[in-house]
């Protein structure tokens, strides 16, 4: 049973890499960090990122090290940028099913675990999406591997590596990646009634923790002491509880409505299961009150944070499957069958929604690729459904993989055919390449848009007025070097170097819905043809 579950991840992270790069980089978050990556590669400079030119200090690097290193190995282009969130989402199926072993001490469990944990859709969006958050599930669920294994074998190295990996974690996305291990741990030792023994050890492990955590930011700190108040202040508690001034405020009840639909379908069997057996789960002493109680002060804890995106919840869903993985088990042949219609009500969705895209005109799919991918899914199912001789749990996880796989291939070919559905600008800049020809700057009106960057293989000019995100931290540039890439027109002098800029000689591109002022609307005569592009009009 354990090799066919290996030989089933080696499948699975082929099918991950199948068009990975088809479809271009999505503004703002992926083209980010992948811009910021790029830049690191071409100066050297791997201990200040810099983003268009100006140097980028939100987040610690460890993200931008596994991008610059996957260009290193595949180019610089978009699949070099996400090679390793296929590796990352490999090694977190990998671990859920050890961590699954480790607690309950039963493989079909850990399994059940494994695919439910594949098959949660937000799994997948952290997956196709370039962000710190799939990394930092990956450190946060190696760190709980090795701590629990130290529980059981008692070897001194498991330890430290529990302390090393929370270090990575740390310099993935900072503190965050303490907070499910303390609320697992913390429930670990109440529900069990263990007391906190400090070895040498545990001392030991601990400054290893703090050294490799602090170690980048102690590296600029001794060059820049003003940096130590920006990373406490402004990064850490700013973000936390003061979201609004990073415009990702959101209200408590967030996560409580979205962190549902981006579990479906397993959620509704979790919550199910969990609400028949919520006594027996709330009294006794066991693995499964503690991943019950980490999922909900989990939960609770992210919703009183200010500061709110969806994939800052990823880190709950590990337990969540964990959970899933032992109630699956238990849960009687009726609420099997009752789950297996569930699933199949939404095979039938996603069949009708690719019927739907390739009649409708407004999103567009190869139409042989859905016919495809139909009738690939239908047999699929009916496979599962038609014989006999598979057990209804079976049942339920081969659907479950069907399902995932299904949305990974809709996702792709609906992604590669549709780059303004996924807010990509590699068309626009593709079409200012073929038109434009020699030197020539892109002038980005109010709007941070690395891509652009990155597809040009060239600075670009970004032109500040009201967005929010166009207001960059110049507090630790150097008086002049940002010049030529960034424009705040709200100053004077900058302003005029914008009007000088505007002829012919040079691209604008701006947002339909956010065009230049009414008073500067007088200069794009002197501009020879203007094109609009999806949301995009380009004017040159």
């Amino acid at each position: 049973m354990k090799t066919k579950f290996y030989f089933a991840l080696l499948l699975i992270f082929l099918l991950l890499n199948l068009g990975q790069g088809s479809w271009g980089l999505s503004e703002s978050s992926e083209a980010r960090y992948a811009e910021i990556s790029r830049e690191m590669v071409l100066s050297g400079d791997y201990l200040h990122p810099m983003l268009l030119g100006i140097r980028h200090y939100h987040k610690p690097p460890l993200t931008y090290y596994l991008t610059a290193l996957g260009y290193q190995i595949f180019g610089i282009n978009e699949y070099g940028a996400r090679f390793f969130l296929s590796v990352a989402l490999i090694l977190q199926l990998l671990l859920v099913f050890k961590i699954g072993r480790l607690l309950f001490d039963d493989i079909k469990i850990a399994i059940a675990s494994a695919l439910i944990y594949f098959s949660f859709p937000v799994i997948l969006i952290a997956a196709r999406n370039l962000t710190t958050d799939a990394y930092l599930v990956t450190s946060i669920l190696a760190s709980l591997f090795f701590w629990l294994r130290f529980k059981k074998s008692a070897k001194v190295l498991d330890l430290y590596l529990f302390y090393t990996v929370m270090g990575l974690g740390f310099l993935i996305k900072g503190p965050v990646v303490f907070l499910p291990l303390i609320i697992f741990i913390t429930s670990w030792k109440i529900i069990y009634k263990e007391k906190i023994h400090v070895t040498l050890h545990t001392a030991m492990g601990l400054l290893l923790l703090i050294l490799i955590s602090a170690s980048w930011f102690l590296a600029l700190i001794y060059n820049d002491s003003s940096l130590l108040n920006y990373f406490w202040q402004e990064q850490i508690v700013n973000r936390s509880i003061s979201a609004e001034k990073f415009h990702r405020a959101k209200p408590f009840w967030f996560y409580l409505v979205f962190a549902p639909l981006i579990g479906l379908p397993w959620i509704i069997f979790i919550t199910i299961d969990s609400i028949k057996k919520l006594k027996v789960i709330t009294a006794e002493r066991s693995i499964v009150s503690i991943l019950f109680f980490t999922c909900t002060f989990l939960i609770l804890v992210f919703s009183f944070f200010s500061s709110k995106l969806i994939l800052y919840i990823l880190p709950i869903y590990p337990f969540l499957a964990l959970l899933g993985g032992y109630l699956i088990m238990q849960s009687s042949e009726k609420m099997l069958k009752i789950y297996i219609g569930i699933y199949m009500g939404f095979y039938v969705i996603i069949v009708a929604a690719l019927i739907s895209l390739g009649i409708l005109q407004d999103i567009k799919i190869n139409l042989t690729i859905a016919i495809v991918l139909v009738l690939l899914i239908v047999s699929y199912a009916l496979y599962f459904l038609e014989y006999g001789q598979f057990k209804k749990r079976v049942t339920l996880g081969g659907l479950s993989i069907g399902f995932t796989i299904s949305i990974l291939f809709v996702f792709t070919s609906v992604s590669s055919a549709n780059p303004y559905l996924i807010n990509s600008v590699e068309e626009v800049i593709h079409f200012i390449q073929k038109e434009k020809k020699g030197d020539f700057k892109l002038l980005v009106y109010d709007e941070l848009v690395p891509s652009a960057s990155f597809y040009l293989k060239k600075p670009i000019v970004t032109i500040s007025n009201t967005d929010f995100n166009t207001q960059r931290d110049l507090r630790f540039q150097k008086e002049g070097l940002y010049h030529n890439t960034y424009i705040d027109i709200k100053k004077a002098t900058d302003l005029a170097r914008f009007k000088k800029l505007l002829n012919s000689e040079n691209v604008l591109l701006t947002k339909k819905k956010s065009p230049i002022p009414d008073s500067l609307s007088y200069l794009l005569k002197n501009f020879k043809h203007q094109k609009e592009l999806g949301k995009w009009e380009i004017y040159y």
